[in-house]
């Protein structure tokens, strides 16, 4: 029996972990049962973004107090991005689960490889989870530093001061009557345990959905290393040209189904790196903003110190993937082309060489509507991010 045994549910247990705990993983059912825990959930993220959005619009901005504005404005932003991932992953159910499982039938089929293919496999899913591990130690990180200074700081003015001083862990101004009573204990530790389950919830849905789409670029990856192994071997091998032309055949499926497959990854997620790209370009100078007023003042603003790390993060590790994607296709290319066919003779086995050459010659990568995923993009989103944050802090400081 092989030891070769691969699945998508054991291998990125962490991001399943995720989904399965926020309630949004493919596989569960949408019935009743799932309804009624997935309406207080979607229910306490429109809250918080509502929350978030009134303190921001109406009291920070209005009142001048931008270091107040530039966080809830922040905060807001990640509450409506969690909304529309989740979304997202309600409405690609079906096609999210199409992919799993095309990854799955990759591994199954990868059990007849030899011991050189199915290290290549292995090698692509270690990385996968490297790239999962990222998203949960940034998240992580960022998502906890929230309760535990809001609880070290009252435990200071506890202990060494010896006064009750209430500490919520998203500082906003609350509408109407909340904002008055806010400081009256059992509610204080309502709001505080509301904010705390939405702060857990925040964390599932970035390290259970943002590794996603790196996964399936990775595995693409190795697929098409696959491809350039099998093709320089091929031809290394002096076989007969009927025997060639019926393997390169086989490749050209397989290459088709690849490009197919990064296909429908552009459709299903084109729209939200739009997005992410572009609420990215202003989260970064808002949460540099803050980092620096906090400098100004002495202070070290750890939360917002990792949230900015986790801001780059967010839209670096998607561009730095897709970026590894067209180079394996380039190095693919590149395979078809030193293989060795110029020395065969035979015109059906360099008719199929020019036809891959020229469907290799298509670039094989993420886009958003406008733009293509890759690290020069994430350097143009870099600037922008810094002309904006030049502004506010021209305007504002």
């Amino acid at each position: 029996m092989s030891t070769f045994d691969l699945k998508f549910e054991t291998v990125f247990k962490v991001t399943m972990t995720c989904l399965h705990l926020n309630r949004a993983h493919p596989n569960i059912p949408r019935n009743i049962y799932w309804m009624a825990q997935f309406t207080p959930i979607l229910a306490l993220s429109i809250l918080s973004f509502l929350l978030l959005g009134n303190s921001f619009l109406f009291h920070d901005v209005q009142s001048g107090n931008y270091t107040e504005a530039s966080k809830n404005g922040v905060m807001a932003i990640v509450a409506f991005t969690i909304i529309v991932k989740y979304v997202i992953l309600l409405y690609r159910q079906k096609d999210i689960k199409n992919l799993i499982a095309t990854v799955n039938d990759d591994y199954e089929i990868a059990k007849d490889f030899c011991r050189e293919e199915q290290d290549i496999v292995r090698k692509y899913a270690q990385k996968g989870v490297t790239a999962c591990k990222f998203w949960l130690v940034s998240t992580f990180m960022t998502s906890s530093i929230f309760p535990i200074k809001a609880f070290v700081l009252m435990a200071y003015y506890y202990i060494y001061k010896g006064e009750v001083h209430l500490v919520p862990m998203f500082d906003m101004t609350y509408p109407g009557t909340m904002e008055r009573d806010k400081n009256i204990i059992p509610i204080f530790c309502l709001l505080f345990f509301l904010c705390f389950l939405f702060d857990c919830f925040a964390g599932t849905m970035y390290i259970g959905f943002d590794p996603l789409v790196p996964i399936f670029m990775l595995h693409t990856c190795g697929q098409l290393e696959l491809l350039s192994r099998r093709i320089i071997k091929l031809f290394a091998d002096n076989k007969n040209p009927r025997i060639i032309e019926k393997e390169l055949k086989l490749i050209i499926i397989k290459l088709q189904g690849l490009y197919r497959f990064v296909d429908l990854i552009k459709t299903y997620f084109a729209v939200l790196f739009e997005y992410n790209m572009k609420t990215t370009t202003f989260m970064m100078p808002l949460t540099a903003f803050q980092v620096l007023e906090a400098l100004r003042r002495g202070q070290l603003n750890l939360e917002f110190t990792s949230f900015l790390t986790a801001c780059m993060l967010q839209f670096y590790l998607p561009c730095y993937y897709s970026d590894l994607l067209m180079e394996n296709n380039r190095n693919f290319r590149q395979a078809i082309y030193s293989c060795g066919w110029e020395k065969q003779p035979d015109k059906g086995v360099r008719q199929l060489i020019l036809f891959m050459m020229t469907r290799a010659s298509l670039t094989l990568g993420i886009t958003t509507v406008f733009y293509e995923i890759c690290l020069d993009t994430f350097a143009e989103m870099c600037r922008q991010s810094y002309a904006i944050f030049n502004l506010m802090n021209a305007a504002w400081s």
